[in-house]
């Protein structure tokens, strides 16, 4: 089962931050779960949305 994206609203919105990996994805991860990317499991990748349009999609 995965688990479930974080809920991003306009009072939120200040609380994530765009993060790309080497090969050029982008991540909108919240700011508190950040550390450095080389460091990053796949699962922790899944907390994260993929690119931009899908996190504007969930507000």
């Amino acid at each position: 089962m995965s688990e479930k994206k974080p809920e991003i609203t306009e009072s939120t919105a200040t609380q994530f931050v765009i993060v790309r990996d080497k090969s050029g994805r982008e991540f909108v991860c919240r700011i508190t779960d950040l550390k450095d990317p080389s460091e990053l499991s796949e699962e922790e990748k899944k907390k994260c949305f993929e690119n931009v349009e899908d996190a504007l999609k969930q507000t």
